[in-house]
């Protein structure tokens, strides 16, 4: 065969004695999930079982010719050959790679060829679905479930077309799993976030409790939950979610780009109040809603951004970074929970500033009523 007739593509996987095709085998994956799926390859770093693909190369030619580079240090190894057609294993050793689509450059002594992958990461789709609401979260996992039976269910004449089933059933159960567990986690309370830590009983350290000292530069309300414990207590993860965002390093001079005169617009009070906030690390739960960790005295060096975090996880301690007042000793976790519109058609493409101007948790509801209804989020402590 010619070397002129190299074909590249992707080979899902032999099962159980499946002889080689000829034909190409593609990867099915899912971009957008609705009533009809659009099919391109994927890698999924995340996934034990979907972290590589195949690259399928048809020619006469040892396989030892090929030569093999490309975006985020791809490792590819021969698998198998039956002399006419090369079965190579495609990883990505770079996990904190940041391109959506990497390409595999397949060098020949007479041609190069190219392969594109598209990379899927496990906190990527948690930022664009923990933004849909629930039903439509639900819609998305019925949708799949349907088709996974379908798939399984139905009757295949080729083992080259068993074969591609197979990797699209894998890829959208993994799906199937995904979906599920964000909706079974949306059912949970939130775990009370501070080791040691006490629930606020004073009117002053609940939501929407008055602020009038900094009501010119700032809104003038108290957004969250002062919840008060020793400096340095351990502060964890309320629930399984992500980092979205992680303000370290504070000092004094902040203080200095405080807007305080002239004219002072809305955006410019909610910049003011995120300066106060201090050392911050944002998490979005799996409820979409958004969790402000507010003046933390250390946030441990493993908390970036771009990561999962597990309920319970050690996340930084207790301190009073933001806070003006020398000599300030009530030290506490200032903790606001921002409300997740939820709204499908903006999934994954909120701002900072849109996050900062959602609904914060109970907004406008009573100090007493607060205080009486707290357990309705949180789990009660022991």
């Amino acid at each position: 065969m010619n070397k002129n007739n190299i074909f590249l593509s992707v080979f899902l996987a032999f099962v159980f004695g499946v002889a080689f095709s000829y034909g190409l085998v593609f990867a099915v994956p899912i971009i957008n999930i609705e009533s009809n799926f659009s099919l391109s390859d994927n890698i999924f770093l995340n996934s034990e079982k979907l972290s590589s693909n195949k690259l399928i190369i048809k020619t006469s030619e040892k396989p030892d010719i090929f030569k093999f580079e490309g975006d985020c240090s791809p490792s590819v190894i021969l698998e198998s050959s039956n002399g006419e057609t090369h079965v190579f294993d495609v990883k990505i050793q770079d996990k904190d790679c940041n391109k959506k689509t990497v390409d595999v450059l397949v060098k020949a002594p007479y041609k190069t060829l190219k392969h594109s992958f598209k990379i899927i990461k496990e906190y990527d789709l948690y930022s664009k679905f923990l933004d849909y609401s629930t039903a439509d979260l639900q819609n998305s996992f019925e949708e799949v479930k349907k088709t996974v039976s379908n798939l399984e269910n139905s009757i295949l004449e080729t083992g080259k077309q068993r074969v591609k089933n197979e990797r699209k059933i894998e890829e959208l159960k993994y799906f199937e799993e995904f979906f599920g567990n964000i909706l079974e986690k949306r059912k949970q309370k939130f775990l009370f976030p501070v080791k040691g830590g006490k629930v606020p009983v004073t009117e002053t350290k609940v939501p929407n409790s008055p602020r009038p000292y900094r009501n010119t530069y700032t809104d003038g309300i108290h957004h969250g939950w002062d919840l008060n414990a020793p400096k340095g207590s351990t502060i964890v993860s309320l629930d399984d979610g992500i980092v979205i965002r992680v303000v370290k390093g504070f000092t004094p001079s902040e203080f200095g780009k405080l807007k305080r005169d002239g004219e002072i617009t809305d955006k410019d009070k909610t910049i003011n109040l995120d300066i106060l906030r201090g050392n911050q690390v944002w998490i979005k739960t799996m409820k979409g809603d958004v969790a402000f960790y507010s003046h933390l005295e250390e946030i441990f060096p493993e908390i970036k951004e771009g990561m999962i975090l597990k309920r319970g996880q050690p996340v930084g301690t207790v301190g009073a970074t933001g806070v003006p007042e020398e000599g300030y000793s009530d030290f506490h976790l200032h903790l606001s929970l921002q409300s997740n519109p939820l709204d499908t058609a903006r999934a994954g493409t909120y701002t900072y500033l849109d996050i900062m101007g959602w609904p914060w948790s109970f907004k406008g509801q009573s100090a007493s009523y607060t205080l009486e209804h707290y357990h309705d989020i949180f789990e009660k402590l022991d």
